[in-house]
């Protein structure tokens, strides 16, 4: 849940909805009524009947929800920081979502940059779990080996990815 509606709702909100993340985070928070504000518009004023504090949950869901503009990222840029990462169970979470933001910037061509970046498809999405942990996934914790257990619980996540889409232990990029 808390993943969801904070990482996921960063990309949500960026893509103004038009996200297969979306689909992907089960818990993310959705209103009916959302609506997506453009570059420089703002929400219009509302009456003081709308801003009523007596509404019941139902009525507060149905209640139009004016989203500010948020310019579409490069996902390098975006980060998590689990502040007590333990053994990195919101970061594995998180991995997996950073992963489907990486290939849906590539796929829709929201970051030329990363297009550029990389000679083909499969060149960039061999680097993204590389990407992910170098740029995105963030932890401390006070227990120092909580931290180790953090960092081989990520390091062992990419190595499953990169098993899963084929790329030899020789072919994949050094974490």
């Amino acid at each position: 849940f808390l993943t969801d509606n904070t990482l996921g709702r960063i990309w949500y909100e960026m893509t103004k909805g038009e996200t297969r993340v979306a689909d992907q985070c089960r818990y993310l928070v959705r209103r009916p009524t959302e609506i997506f504000l453009g570059e420089g518009e703002e929400a219009p004023e509302l009456a003081e009947d709308d801003t009523e504090k007596d509404l019941s949950q139902e009525e507060l869901l149905r209640q139009t929800v004016y989203i500010p503009h948020s310019p579409v990222k490069d996902p390098r840029e975006i980060r998590l920081l689990d502040p007590a990462c333990g053994s990195m169970h919101f970061g594995l979470y998180a991995f997996d979502l950073f992963e489907a933001i990486y290939e849906e910037a590539w796929d829709k061509g929201l970051c030329p940059v990363l297009q550029k970046a990389y000679p083909s498809h499969d060149d960039y999405l061999c680097d993204v779990p590389r990407l992910i942990i170098e740029h995105n996934i963030h932890g401390v914790d006070i227990d120092s080996r909580a931290v180790q257990i953090a960092g081989l619980s990520l390091w062992l996540r990419a190595q499953k990815s990169w098993h899963d889409r084929g790329v030899k232990a020789v072919d994949r990029p050094r974490v």
